[in-house]
């Protein structure tokens, strides 16, 4: 029904008949429905006594089949008015006696199930005739049902008649009712369109008759208030444009002075603008001439711009990489193909934090899925107040100089290897004519063998070494990092030099210092005794070579100083370049290859150290490199003489004992004690206990989940600020990131992590604890 087009009077009447036909029609089919109910039960509690009489009466004539005294029981019905037909059947179900006044109502020959069945025109009763609880035969009898059918139709006519009258009562009624109502809103109405077709916003609308407090009084009584604002706020306009002319007018005249002052600032604004394009153009040019890749990156991690150079290295326009991250775009996995989660991708990191970030050695991937070796770097953009606008990004394609990188080591490894096999060869036949086991050689001709075999020996270390420096620098040579000291070494390759220097006639002086050194003890060997072999040969009889150490907050300092010709000041930079040597004849005359200090620099970078040259004073040269310290001697190094006693101790919270084991295997090696705990109660006990330096976090615990550890050492202030290593097989999330942090807190995939990774994570975040903090 659409109401639309209906007056309010008109809706008002409907609503109000609506639910009058509603209530009356309901309470007429509760009468109905009433009546007809108590006359059934009525029908079914009478129908259910006779059945009752007559199958007692019946037991005795079945049990002893006397059909004639069956019939007599059945006769007595006809005292039951209702009563239309009955019929006993015995216990094989035919019809034993039957009552039939009316000849056209039948017996049914099929015995229905026991209870009642109402027919449109009667009513139906099987009914159980039993002798000591056992069925002998069953009672049908049925009842005339047409007294209800009138008794129903009797009901529907007083219902309706009642009906009709209540619908007209309601009518006038609602009729008279809905005035009070629609009169006063109709009035509204019509004063409303009045003040919206002519604006006249003096009229008031009235509402005589109806009591203060009614709510549409106080509807009507509110319009009326409004129209009398709107009419003063109407007035008030008037005379403020009134006002605002006159301002204007003076604010003209002002302005007419002002404009020949604008004219001049227009004027040198055009000029700045002008230089301003300039520039722009100048730098567009610049960004679109380089051939360098340039991304500027919001704080988002979203590509805000893209140079040409970098849109045709990646594959990619602006408009495609819009509403993804730079990560996942082109970043998304790493070198290898494996996925690189953003939380973990040190350039997201970089950019997230506003540090400067560089990778000489990366892969940015394709739209096709092919890669793109890449070397580059991130700088945060800064606004003139020091907030953070983003970074950008620059990148070049290394591609071509990867692959001549390594076709140049593999031409290097080929060339070596295939010489070293008739080289061996050669070496072995020299040595066997110059021991005179076949045959006699003259004194010239032995003299010609010496010169043979040196430069026989000489040529195997020089391919020796350049397969040691292709092997290191290529990644080949794994460190096999450990805990070392540095005196030990020092004394170590000083014993391995001793023979040569007392050959050469030069005294050799060790200063040793002991330090937990965290590297490869046969790599740094070799380098010192490079450095300390190049020293001896290049220092004359009667000097000294010096090897000493210096004990720094983060690393150690190994020093190799002689008194020789020294290198050149120009040399000092270029020393440590392949077959870079002071003299050409050096490689002659000393029998180096001069590959030794190119492969030292390999080794100590490596270690991710530095090695550097400088003058010696009086004379000679003095060679220094650093090798990173071990966690314990960082601890130690920063505590005070009255505190070495602490060293760093990690709580290890992990319900696997294996891997819990390796954990601990491996930061004991570093000299870093542990505490083990398998669930989080425990944890927590141990650190209200302990107090440890870091707590390594599983989140999968049997008792108690890591947000509950983290939530429970949160409670106390005194645990708040101790760092935190989440190492877990589920990769954590931003917002259950946040549910996890205490000090400083870092995530590691455990699937995704190697133990090395875990050892660097747990390093980085012992380096930053107080020493204070750290557990006695």
């Amino acid at each position: 029904m659409n109401a639309k087009g209906y007056s309010i009077r008109g809706k008002l009447t409907g609503i109000i008949m609506l639910t009058s036909t509603a209530a009356v029609l309901l309470t007429c089919l509760g009468f109905m429905a009433s009546g007809l109910v108590n006359l059934y039960r009525q029908r079914v509690a009478d129908l259910s006594t006779t059945a009752q009489l007559v199958a007692s009466n019946s037991t005795a004539a079945l049990a002893f089949e006397d059909r004639k005294a069956a019939q007599e029981v059945l006769g007595a019905l006809r005292a039951k008015a209702p009563v239309v037909a009955a019929a006993i059947y015995d216990q094989d179900r035919e019809v034993f006696a039957r009552y039939q006044p009316d000849p056209y109502i039948s017996i049914p020959t099929v015995i229905l199930p026991d209870g009642f069945t109402d027919r449109a025109d009667r009513l139906d009763l099987f009914y159980a005739i039993r002798l000591d609880g056992e069925r002998i035969g069953t009672l049908y009898i049925a009842t005339d049902a047409r007294e209800r059918n009138a008794r129903l139709k009797e009901y529907a006519i007083i219902a309706a008649g009642i009906a009709l009258l209540s619908l007209l009562v309601a009518f006038l009624l609602s009729w008279w009712l809905q005035g009070g109502i629609s009169r006063p809103i109709v009035e509204l109405a019509r004063v409303a369109r009045d003040v919206s077709v002519h604006k006249r916003f003096n009229v008031r609308a009235g509402y005589a008759g109806l009591k203060d407090g009614n709510e549409i009084a106080d509807l009507m009584a509110g319009f009326n208030d409004m129209l009398a604002e709107i009419e003063q706020r109407d007035h008030r306009l008037l005379l403020h444009q009134t006002h605002l002319e006159d301002t204007v007018a003076l604010r003209t005249g002002e302005l007419t002075t002002a404009n020949d002052e604008l004219r001049v600032a227009k004027n040198a604004a055009e000029r700045a603008a002008g230089i301003n394009a300039e520039l722009a153009l100048e730098s567009a040019l610049i960004l679109n001439s380089t051939t360098d890749g340039i991304v500027r990156v919001g704080l988002d991690g979203h590509a805000t711009f893209l140079n040409p150079a970098a849109a045709r290295m990646l594959g990619r326009s602006l408009s495609e990489m819009e509403g993804r991250s730079i990560h996942e775009v082109f970043h998304h996995s790493r070198a290898d193909g494996t996925p690189w989660p953003a939380a973990e991708c040190p350039q997201v990191l970089a950019m997230t934090r506003g540090a400067a970030f560089a990778s000489a050695d990366d892969r940015f991937w394709l739209p096709d899925g092919s890669s793109l070796a890449v070397e580059y770097s991130s700088t945060p953009m800064l606004a003139e107040d020091g907030s953070r606008q983003g970074a950008v990004l620059t990148f070049r394609d290394v591609t071509e100089r990867r692959a001549i990188e390594r076709l140049k080591g593999e031409f290097v490894s080929t060339v070596s290897h295939e010489l070293r096999t008739p080289l061996t060869s050669i070496r072995g036949a020299l040595g066997l004519l110059s021991s005179g086991l076949l045959g006699t050689v003259g004194e010239k001709g032995r003299r010609m063998l010496e010169i043979a075999v040196s430069n026989t020996d000489r040529l195997v270390r020089l391919i020796n070494d350049i397969l040691d420096l292709e092997r290191i620098e290529s990644g080949r040579v794994e460190l096999q990092r450990g805990t070392v000291d540095a005196s030990a070494l020092m004394l170590q390759a000083m014993d391995g030099v001793q023979s040569m220097a007392d050959e050469a006639g030069v005294r050799l002086v060790a200063l040793p210092i002991s330090a937990a050194l965290w590297g490869d003890s046969d790599r740094i060997i070799q380098t010192l005794t490079n450095l300390l072999g190049n020293a001896i040969k290049f220092s004359a009889a009667e000097t000294t070579v010096t090897l000493s150490g210096i004990l720094r907050e983060n690393d150690f300092v190994f020093c190799v100083a002689d008194q020789g010709r020294g290198v050149p000041e120009a040399k000092l930079e270029t020393i440590f370049e392949r077959f870079s040597q002071v003299n050409g004849s050096d490689s002659r005359d000393k029998g180096g290859s001069g590959l030794g200090l190119a492969i030292c620099k390999s080794i100590v970078d490596a270690h991710g150290g530095r090695i550097w040259a400088e003058t010696n004073d009086p004379a000679g040269t003095r060679f220094q490199f650093t090798i990173p310290l071990a966690v314990s001697s960082v601890v130690f190094s920063e505590l005070p003489a009255s505190g070495r006693g602490a060293v760093p101790s990690v709580l290890l919270v992990e319900d696997d004992l294996d891997l819990a084991k390796v954990m601990t295997a491996a930061l004991q090696n570093r000299g870093i004690a542990t505490i083990h705990a398998v669930t989080g109660r425990e944890a927590v006990q141990r650190c209200r206990h302990e107090r440890p330096s870091l707590i390594v976090l599983d989140l999968g615990l049997p008792d108690m989940d890591g947000f509950a550890v983290v939530a429970a050492l949160r409670a106390g202030k005194a645990f708040a600020e101790i760092p935190l290593l989440v190492y877990s097989a589920l990769d954590v999330g931003a917002a259950d990131q946040a549910r996890l942090c205490l000090g400083r807190t870092e995530f590691l995939t455990k699937s995704r992590s190697s133990l090395a990774d875990f050892e660097g994570h747990v390093v980085r975040l012992l380096e930053t604890v107080p020493t204070g903090r750290h557990a006695a």
